[in-house]
């Protein structure tokens, strides 16, 4: 077949000759083709210059032959190839926004998830250690019928442990199940896991024997002590460590200031009630015997007792007042001695009130109660010190030589008189006096007092 005719099929044979220069050499068979057509081949280099995209018309793609033979219906150079626009990408904004929204929640989550599992870990080291815990001591009776969870939910529930379910988890596998005894055990707050299951194995109570005690109103703390020695519950010397300095562990201490001339700091904050303990046998058996652990035990009992006392309404009232709870209840223990009854006990808080509230006139209370506090409490426990430091003491609870309140309370007041601290009668009195037989003299003026005072002479006279 001749050149012509191979090319026959075209729908524009004027064109073969520009065609003729530009065939691949791989696209006409070799064996057809004579070393003249061979020679005639447009060259690589400048099959490249006329397929360039600058000359489209002179373009021909190089699969445009098929076996040597040109594809059938091929557009006319009339036709150029048009370049291909790139899609540009659309970016679907709606969807970032959510995937970042998602983010944020699945980060914030993680956060959260892992400051909570953080937070859980470390109150259980705590409460695992009993470190940064609270020292309250607590009695637990254990029984033969209890179980470890029994136990656990015991501890719980009277704030030695916080986790019932590590706490259990800790017995089994410490393998402790079985070790506690039964009996009256003291533990603490403030143990670790170990020491809570060692006191519940061997630190068996000997106490089973009760007693009821009763504290009467307006008692001093040494008074107390003597008490509850008496009463073969603790030693008094043991019971005084427990007053004569803060403990540190009641919201009330917060507001007793640290006044060097006070005398005990926790007097007055030893509540009057009647108060079940244990006897103890140790002390039975040996005067001697250190119940230091017990006292502290029994004034936390009393000193809890005085917190619950101490209601809202009455601290409001402290605010309207403008006292704070130490200045009411020294108040209140003037009162206490003073006083009899509610009525009278109202009046004598109208009295000190007046005086407080006019300073100017009244910058001494003048009650003879604290001198006899300084009689009885102050001269007795104050030999050890120089004359000096003891004259300085009783001179800052005479209320005779001191302005306002002495600095701290003489007794433990009970609940009326703690009330006619907080409410006094509405009255215009500035001294008062009570006769030998309980009668109580009211007076606005000095002239009026003197002749109060006369006048109760000649009443005991006349008896």
């Amino acid at each position: 077949m001749d050149n012509e005719n191979k090319y026959s099929n075209w729908e524009n044979p004027e064109e073969t000759d520009e065609f003729d220069k530009t065939q691949e050499m791989s696209s006409v068979p070799l064996s057809s083709v004579s070393d003249d057509e061979i020679r005639g081949i447009t060259p690589r280099e400048e099959f490249i210059e006329n397929n360039s995209a600058e000359n489209m018309e002179k373009t021909m793609r190089m699969d445009s032959l098929r076996n040597g033979v040109p594809t059938p219906n091929r557009p006319s150079s009339a036709n150029p190839v048009k370049k291909r626009r790139k899609k540009k990408k659309q970016t679907n904004h709606t969807r970032t926004m959510g995937q970042i929204f998602l983010g944020s929640v699945i980060s914030v989550g993680a956060i959260g998830i892992g400051v909570a599992l953080a937070i859980n870990v470390i109150g259980g080291i705590r409460d695992f250690t009993g470190m940064s815990k609270p020292s309250n001591k607590v009695e637990i009776t254990i029984s033969d019928t209890m179980t470890p969870s029994s136990i656990a939910e015991t501890l719980h529930s009277n704030g030695v442990i916080e986790s019932p379910w590590l706490f259990k988890t800790y017995l089994k596998i410490s393998k402790n199940e079985d070790s506690f005894r039964e009996g009256i055990h003291i533990v603490s707050s403030n143990m670790s896991y170990g020491s809570i299951i060692n006191a519940l194995a061997t630190q068996m109570s000997y106490n089973t024997e009760t007693v009821d005690v009763v504290i009467p109103e307006g008692l001093t703390a040494n008074e107390i002590g003597k008490i509850l020695e008496d009463n073969m519950v603790c030693r008094a010397v043991d019971f005084v460590k427990c007053y004569k300095d803060k403990i540190n562990e009641y919201d009330f201490e917060e507001g007793i200031p640290n006044n060097p001339n006070r005398f005990y700091a926790l007097e007055g904050y030893i509540f009057p009630d009647t108060y079940q303990f244990y006897v103890n046998e140790d002390l039975k058996r040996n005067p001697n015997f250190d119940t230091s652990e017990y006292a502290l035990k029994i004034v936390d009992k009393m000193y809890d007792n005085f917190e619950n006392k101490i209601t809202k309404d009455m601290k409001k009232r402290m605010e309207e007042l403008d006292m704070t709870l130490d200045e009411v209840i020294t108040l209140a223990s003037i009162i206490e001695w003073e006083g009899t009854n509610e009525e009278n006990m109202a009046n004598i808080s109208s009295v000190f009130h007046n005086r407080l509230n006019d300073p100017e006139n009244f910058a001494k209370l003048e009650s003879d109660t604290t001198d006899t506090y300084i009689k009885r409490v102050i001269e007795p426990n104050t030999k050890s010190l120089s004359a000096d430091k003891r004259q300085e003491i009783e001179d800052a609870y005479d209320t005779y030589k001191c302005e306002g309140l002495p600095p701290g309370p003489i007794c433990n007041p009970g609940l009326m008189a703690i009330k006619a601290a907080l409410y006094p009668s509405q009255t215009n009195y500035y001294y008062f006096l009570a006769s030998s037989d309980g009668v109580f003299y009211w007076a606005r003026t000095l002239e009026e007092h003197e002749q109060n005072i006369q006048d109760a002479a000649l009443q005991a006279e006349e008896e």
